[in-house]
């Protein structure tokens, strides 16, 4: 299945790189340009499906980067990403012909539903697009042929008995049109299984919409799931389509659930009881055939106890269970995950890579996983792209893997004879350290919730993302 192509200009690099990561995880093709007419240069000798454009960038305005992407392909969909809520320049940009006008801090997930809602539209300059370089052509119809002939592998599920229980299961619930919960920790699957689900049922040509319930802000929610009206509030520019709508008649995919507020707990039961959506600031009901699959990676009963939950909304999405077990209880499945995973990065990166040399599988069959088939999947793609010989070799692998392995090697050191005396003393690096090993203790502490996480930490989701970035712990 051929990515779609975003081309993201911003002079923000950490803005871009933000982007640009989320994206990628998202299975888009992104490329970034850091000044307009780097920008443009770009849309004249290369295919891009959709641009997201800041404002204000060093070398032209907004209104200029519009009429320029404008003159070289005038069907392209623009999103304008600026830090100024100014309705009348706002205004002025969707005239222009952008798409849409988002306002600073920016949320992925809601910028991901504006992308897919545009690409969602009817285009009418394919054939212009494809003739834009017809040398990129060539080597773009290869990449898509050697994608497409991974299509069928990219769901892989190994032969133990546990992931063989879980095969049966989606067999079982996917031809149905049960609402169905999916455990476990972060990192172990559980968007794959809906997505399995998805696909071996009658709504598989359908859109499949994940929504991550732990990144929408609780002022935006109402907005991203159910969708909004021109002047429904300030910024509020145009009708908008929510997850909901944009679902119908495929499947939503609820991650996280337990993080939605209470006000769209309700507005949820009322479309799980009347299969109707109300758009924020209209009276009128609009009627949605969505299949519902939500996962969790809290005890929702625990919730439910605390009054965080609400019980009429847990028995209503409890139709069929499937709980996931985390990569360190799995061990057995841990070969077939590797190959699975090597085959995918060779592919993606070009290489040829064989396998591992027997030090590291002894270092992978020690290592407890946190991150679960996550984490190995990045790890897999990082020692692929390092490897120079046939075999993944010790030297190839994540420096947190090897940290952690030396740190188990020598647990029974004394903590005076192991001082690193090469260890930087600058405050500046001892303060990063720090607060790396906070947020990485706290992470594993909230199961990868980032809300919980934040609060833990007491800082707000904001500034959380910001460490990630900095850090490079931002790995959804």
């Amino acid at each position: 299945m051929k990515k779609h192509k975003i081309l993201i200009i911003d002079d923000d690099v950490d803005i871009c790189m933000l982007l640009k990561r989320f994206f990628e995880r998202n299975n888009y093709d992104v490329k970034v340009a850091f000044k307009g007419a780097e920008g443009i240069e770009f849309l004249k000798n290369q295919k891009a499906d959709i641009v997201l454009t800041d404002f204000r960038l060093p070398d032209k305005d907004g209104f200029q980067m519009i009429e320029a992407i404008k003159n070289v392909n005038p069907n392209i969909p623009v999103i304008v990403i600026t830090g100024y809520s100014d309705v009348n320049q706002a205004v002025k940009v969707i005239r222009l012909g952008a798409y849409e006008y988002v306002t600073k801090p920016i949320y992925p997930e809601e910028i991901l539903l504006l992308v897919q809602d545009a690409l969602s539209k009817p285009k009418t300059d394919l054939v212009e697009n494809e003739e834009l370089n017809e040398g990129e052509g060539k080597e773009e119809k290869s990449e898509t042929k050697l994608r497409e002939s991974n299509e069928n592998e990219r769901f892989f599920l190994p032969t133990s008995s546990s992931a063989k229980n879980t095969q049966r299961l989606i067999n079982l619930v996917a031809p149905t049109n049960m609402t169905v919960v999916i455990l476990g920790e972060s990192g172990t699957g559980k968007e794959v299984v809906a997505r399995m689900i998805h696909e071996g049922s009658a709504r598989k040509d359908k859109a499949f919409v994940p929504v991550d319930c732990g990144a929408l802000p609780q002022e935006l929610a109402s907005s991203e799931l159910f969708g909004h009206v021109k002047g429904a509030f300030t910024g509020a520019t145009s009708d908008k389509k929510g997850s909901f709508e944009i679902a119908n008649g495929g499947t939503l995919f609820l991650d996280e659930i337990g993080n939605l507020s209470y006000e769209n707990q309700v507005k949820l039961l009322r479309v799980l009881q009347e299969r109707v959506i109300r758009k924020v600031g209209s009276e009128r009901d609009t009627p949605v055939d969505v299949r519902i699959v939500v996962a969790t990676n809290e005890d929702l009963k625990i919730a439910m106890q605390k009054g965080t939950f609400r019980e009429d909304i847990y028995y209503r999405i409890n139709e069929f269970k499937i709980e996931l077990k985390p990569l360190r209880e799995s061990k057995e499945d841990l070969s077939g995950f590797v190959q699975f995973f090597l085959n995918n990065a060779n592919n993606e990166l070009d290489k040829f890579v064989e396998g591992l040399e027997e030090e590291v599988w002894e270092i992978f069959n020690e290592y407890s996983w946190p991150g679960n088939l996550r984490e190995l999947k990045n790890a897999i793609k990082l020692s692929v792209l390092m490897a120079e010989n046939k075999l993944i070799s010790k030297s190839n692998l994540p420096i947190d893997i090897l940290n952690l392995q030396s740190l188990s090697g020598n647990k029974n050191a004394h903590s005076d004879v192991n001082i690193d005396k090469k260890k930087s003393l600058n405050l500046k690096d001892v303060t990063a350290e720090a607060e790396t090993a906070a947020i990485l203790k706290v992470l594993s502490i909230a199961n990868n919730n980032k809300t919980k996480a934040a609060d833990i930490l007491g800082v707000d989701r904001k500034t959380l993302y910001n460490k990630l970035n900095l850090y490079g712990l931002l790995e959804e």
